[in-house]
């Protein structure tokens, strides 16, 4: 079987699942996906209403094992709304905690570090479930900075921090789309996907 290439729209097969899977951004760790489904004889996001967390796979695993059919490229508008380009991971710092009081936020970077005018994010619970998310403006209109971006993270994560530390360090991760923007989740310097105390994982899930 020839080596499976990630690229934006491919189309592929694996063996463990009945579903095409059709490949809507991915990074050097992960593929994120959609899932066709043969009821609807659509692809389970055309519609792009609603809200969604992407479906997710290892890289190396999909490379590995995965079996291309085709490629749909994303139309215009799922090129708008999913937002690719954006990273699946930004803000990761070891050294600060969302546990302390508080922190020096002169160590934090002031560059752009996420090109979105807006994000849905949401926090977690101290029994690590994922609270309601919250629309996110950034100041300038354009762009969050790595400052701007944990600090008001640090807003809606407060009233949430229980008595047992959940995470190590503090991170921003992307869980997939809502109301056709993109959203995040908060956790620590690692995502839910690579924590031991992980709720979500690399299985099909929509939100």
């Amino acid at each position: 079987m020839p080596a499976f290439k990630t690229a934006l729209g491919a189309v592929f097969e694996i063996e463990s699942s009945p579903y095409a899977m059709r490949v809507i951004a991915f990074d050097d760790a992960e593929v994120m996906y959609d899932v066709w489904w043969p009821h609807r004889e659509a692809w389970g996001m055309a519609r792009l209403l609603g809200d969604f967390t992407y479906y997710r796979l290892p890289r190396d695993y999909v490379e590995a094992n995965a079996r291309y059919t085709r490629t749909d490229p994303l139309s215009e508008m799922e090129l708008r709304v999913h937002r690719s380009e954006l990273p699946f991971a930004v803000a990761q710092r070891r050294e600060i905690s969302w546990y302390e009081p508080s922190w020096n936020e002169g160590v934090l970077e002031t560059v752009p570090v996420l090109a979105a005018s807006s994000i849905y994010l949401s926090p977690f619970g101290p029994r690590d479930s994922a609270k309601q998310a919250s629309l996110l403006a950034a100041d300038d209109g354009n762009a969050f900075t790595e400052a701007e971006l944990l600090t008001k993270a640090r807003i809606l994560q407060a009233p949430f921090v229980g008595d047992i530390r959940l995470t190590e360090g503090v991170g921003i991760y992307r869980a997939g789309i809502k109301k056709r923007l993109p959203s995040y989740y908060i956790c620590g310097a690692r995502s839910r996907a690579d924590s031991p105390s992980a709720t979500l994982s690399h299985a099909a899930k929509f939100a």
